[in-house]
């Protein structure tokens, strides 16, 4: 995925967190770790999920989300100063799973600097097994792409 600029990161995904890089997210190899990487993500994909109201759809019905699975392909090491911008956009929807992609865009080098494809599963807590989601979700979240 390229991405050339910040406005274009707002242009492309309905959910953008701003997040700054922290000093202590740098490893022995001085650089951003891999797994803080996946830890923004999964802030955006939060973010994604509050302005879709999932979570408190699952409150009511007991049936929410649950991350099935998720890659990550690394480009460009980050290191602090920076701030990134992380992006979430619903690229396939079905009534019981969707996949969100993923972007880490560095303001510092203006450059993507990871990108990735999550699986989320409607899933019953109370029954502890895969479901469709709650009702009304995936009508939210066609609005919020511009699917409908």
């Amino acid at each position: 995925m390229e991405l050339f600029s910040e406005q274009a990161v707002y242009d492309t995904f309905p959910v953008v967190v701003e997040l700054p890089v922290v000093w202590g997210e740098m490893d022995s190899m001085q650089h951003v770790n891999n797994t803080v990487y996946v830890r923004w993500m999964e802030t955006a994909r939060f973010g994604y999920f509050e302005k879709v109201k999932l979570q408190s759809m699952g409150a009511q019905s007991g049936r929410t989300g649950i991350l099935k699975s998720i890659d990550c392909n690394f480009r460009l090491p980050l290191t602090w100063p920076d701030k990134v911008l992380v992006g979430g956009k619903v690229i396939e929807l079905g009534k019981d799973y969707f996949v969100i992609q993923h972007v880490v865009f560095s303001c510092n080098h203006q450059k993507v600097a990871a990108h990735s494809k999550a699986v989320i599963v409607g899933f019953d807590y109370g029954k502890q097994k895969k479901c469709d989601f709650p009702p009304g979700l995936v009508e939210k979240i066609q609005k919020l792409e511009g699917m409908t």
